[in-house]
């Protein structure tokens, strides 16, 4: 059994067509499909062979890992590789013994079958930062996930926009789709019991993010249709995205909120958003699962321990990581010349971190290869 669905990443499509073209000649008797959080539900009663191999690339999905154990206990005879393009998959939960997850690429950033990089890899560091700049924080909120509106919301209600530029270009068409847009508190499942002050701090914040006040305008979306502020997938172009509608927002920030798409599950997100900070030459702090800041350090990031107060990384509350990663890095956007400063003397070290995505890049697609092979094969 071979199935691809269509993938709501338009990048990832011709990667994984490309890649696993010849799956049922090296591996006869396996199956193989390859799915996104909207299409693992159509395929958990399709199995044919007893080693069946699920290539997912995408965030968990809304409703939580549950399929993930239904499928594999509903089929304790056959053994399931899950192919994930981002780590962490493995340790984030107590997996059955028949399912085992590879880390075999970063996400895609281009079309290029045999470089997934290519175009990223002759844009240069962004080393020619407007000085005279005021805002030299900034936080790029695209979709509206429930942690980036938390977020967003937070930093206008505690007046962050004061120093940093919030961007939520598709924030009115979610206002427009959904029935909870009055009541920001009917989408969020976090508990915020004994943490009233954020609570309050974020509900002000929402009541301004609907009026966008606060919300830096964005002329131009991420991606086709340019003109219409709608989430569209006809093509996904994250070089093109940085170099056009980035750029600008770069030059003027030293300072950057990485908001990752996964924010309640350990897994750190490796993806197009980290890679363009460090092209944008802002220190990085990152809105991201816990640890996730460990996870970067340990593989040889450089995370700007001595620059970024990283001290919220190990708060497994979702409300407080928020809280900490604000306010204990706000003196940076507040103390703009001091900020300035260390930059000058630290520019040089944005390029390593850009060696290391490609670097983690090729390791990763190698050494998933070889994994795979040796347990399809032994």
């Amino acid at each position: 059994m071979i199935y691809i669905s269509k993938f709501n990443d338009t990048q990832t499509q011709p990667f994984v067509e490309n890649e696993f073209k010849d799956f049922s000649l090296t591996y006869p008797g396996v199956d193989f499909f390859a799915v996104d959080f909207s299409g693992i539900d159509s395929i958990q009663d399709q199995f044919e062979h007893n080693q069946v191999v699920i290539y997912y690339a995408d965030i968990p999905p809304f409703n939580g890992l549950d399929i993930f154990f239904k499928i594999f206990n509903n089929n304790p005879d056959k053994t399931f590789y899950m192919l994930n393009n981002i780590p962490g998959w493995q340790e984030v939960a107590n997996w059955p013994s028949n399912a085992q997850w590879i880390w075999y690429n970063i996400s895609q950033s281009s079309y290029d079958h045999s470089d997934p990089l290519i175009n990223y890899r002759s844009i240069n560091c962004l080393t020619d930062k407007n000085f005279d700049s005021n805002k030299i924080g900034i936080s790029l909120n695209r979709l509206p996930r429930t942690h980036r509106l938390c977020a967003l919301s937070y930093m206008l209600g505690v007046e962050l926009d004061q120093d940093c530029v919030i961007t939520a270009p598709l924030l009115s068409w979610y206002l427009s789709q959904t029935d909870n847009n009055l009541d920001i508190m009917n989408t969020v499942p976090w508990d915020f019991s004994e943490n009233d002050d954020f609570k309050n701090s974020m509900l002000k914040g929402w009541r301004r993010a609907k009026k966008s006040d606060g919300i830096f305008s964005v002329t131009s979306d991420a991606y086709p249709p340019y003109n219409e502020f709608k989430p569209n997938q006809t093509v996904f172009d994250n070089p093109g995205n940085y170099l056009n509608n980035l750029v600008p927002l770069y030059k003027n920030s030293f300072i950057e909120f990485v908001n990752f798409s996964v924010y309640d599950h350990a897994i750190p997100w490796v993806c197009e958003k980290i890679l363009n900070s460090q092209l944008g030459c802002n220190f990085p702090i990152f809105v991201a699962g816990t640890h996730t800041v460990n996870w970067f350090r340990k593989q040889g990031f450089d995370v700007f321990d001595d620059i970024i107060d990283h001290g919220y990384d190990v708060e497994s509350d979702p409300v407080l990581r928020i809280k900490k990663l604000v306010h204990d890095n706000r003196s940076m956007m507040v103390n703009t010349n001091l900020t300035k400063d260390l930059w000058i003397k630290n520019k040089h070290r944005f390029q390593h971190n850009i060696d290391w995505y490609m670097h983690m890049s090729n390791k990763t697609l190698t050494t998933g290869r070889k994994v795979l092979n040796t347990w399809l094969t032994k």
